[in-house]
């Protein structure tokens, strides 16, 4: 009884422990698992970030059928930041993709912007177009990767009628 008195006395004088949420921030835990960041330079474009991505949070966008060029569009907001992307991404440990320890604004009058966020949300301008932008790309990524296995057959055929009249 005694001790208990005595540790009450104490934290009578102390410094609370708890933070001061919503007035300051939280502080991230170590290990924090953030946004993905994303340098085009070093992509290959693979598209395994893509295809591991649980949620979908990831699209590539055919842009250049010639040299196979993708765009990266990446949704903050449906990412679930699993790290599943970074660990699937074989030029990670060069900085191809990366999970910073920052975390994304809450979705409210503005939309966080910067390079490394991708095409996506750098084209959004009103947080409310968010979704409906999103499932346009969802479908652009579908169109554009058809056309562009379309593209690469026809390209193989050509190639093919091209060796076998050479052959004649």
């Amino acid at each position: 009884m005694l001790k208990m008195f005595i540790e009450s006395l104490k934290n009578l004088v102390s410094e609370p422990e708890t933070i001061k949420y919503p007035f300051a921030p939280s502080p991230e835990p170590k290990g924090y698992r953030g946004t993905i960041h994303y340098n085009e330079e070093l992509c290959m474009f693979c598209d395994k970030c893509e295809n591991i991505c649980p949620p979908g949070a990831i699209k590539f966008v055919v842009v250049d059928y010639e040299t196979g060029k993708k765009e990266y569009n990446y949704n903050p907001y449906l990412c679930i930041y699993c790290g599943a992307c970074v660990r699937e991404c074989p030029k990670a440990e060069e900085g191809c993709l990366v999970q910073v320890e920052t975390r994304t604004p809450p979705l409210g009058r503005s939309v966080p912007k910067g390079k490394e966020l991708g095409y996506f949300i750098n084209r959004i301008e009103d947080p409310k177009e968010v979704e409906s932008k999103w499932r346009e790309i969802e479908e652009l990524n579908i169109k554009t990767k058809e056309e562009y296995k379309a593209y690469k057959k026809a390209k193989r055929a050509q190639k093919a009628a091209a060796k076998a009249k050479s052959e004649e």
